[in-house]
């Protein structure tokens, strides 16, 4: 017991005097610190390490105020996308943090606008979510900015208003001929999807709405005749199959 106890304590021991080493090492190096952080960033983005992207891109922006105009949108979108436990209230604060600081340099970023919209949703604010989606529809005619307005009427219950967004953008011919990005934050996942099966995948919420199941199976069944690998088409229709197969 007292041998374990020894090995245990000059192992923490070590550590903790590699530690006080790099530490020292780093400080005496003065100005390497910057350059320090930006090869454990770009290490740990190589190895998809978000956790360390998170750490070490804060760290180099601390000690280098020249990357900023990109860093705040880095650290915004994945405190915004990565930095989340299934199943948890997360706190949004970092995020609009890092968001607020990269609008205050650049205003017009639709980047920074739709993380801001997002989170401002998670929130509860979903009347701020809609102006914002609305006004950048306005001045993009990007038309992932129309899916999340209708998606917000259904989510609202407004399902005759959500109805007609949605019929009218699948008749839109320019809409047809783009694609919306879809994010599953719980997947960390990003799909960006052909219009008409995106806005099919509305129809189906609007048929599951309104309790029209085999509605809402058949138009994602339909969206994914359109776009075989639309994630959100075959998770919602494994949950389908899980709900009616609990209670045959």
């Amino acid at each position: 017991m007292i041998k374990t106890f020894r090995f245990v304590a000059m192992k923490y021991l070590g550590l903790l005097v590699g530690t006080a080493l790099l530490i020292a090492s780093c400080g005496n190096k003065g100005g390497s610190n910057a350059e320090s952080y930006k090869k454990a960033y770009e290490l740990s983005h190589k190895a998809e390490d978000r956790e360390g992207v998170i750490q070490n891109l804060t760290l180099w922006l601390a000690n280098d105020s020249s990357i900023s105009d990109w860093a705040y949108d880095t650290l915004a979108f994945y405190h915004y996308f990565y930095r989340v436990t299934p199943g948890a209230v997360r706190n949004s604060k970092t995020a609009t943090y890092f968001v607020n600081e990269g609008l205050a340099k650049n205003s017009g970023s639709f980047f920074l606008k739709d993380i801001k919209a997002k989170l401002d949703l998670e929130e509860g604010k979903d009347t701020l979510a809609y102006e914002s989606f609305d006004g950048m529809w306005k001045q993009t005619n990007d038309p992932t900015y129309y899916w999340d307005m209708a998606w917000i009427q259904i989510a609202r219950g407004n399902l005759k208003v959500a109805d007609s967004m949605v019929n009218w953008a699948i008749t839109n011919k320019e809409i047809l001929s783009k694609k919306v990005k879809m994010e599953h934050i719980q997947a960390s996942y990003i799909e960006n999807v052909p219009s008409e099966a995106a806005f099919m995948h509305l129809q189906a919420l609007l048929a599951n709405s309104r309790k029209d199941l085999m509605g809402a199976a058949t138009y994602w069944q339909k969206s994914l005749e359109i776009f075989p690998e639309f994630y959100a088409a075959r998770r919602s229709i494994m949950e389908l199959q899980r709900l009616a197969s609990g209670q045959q």
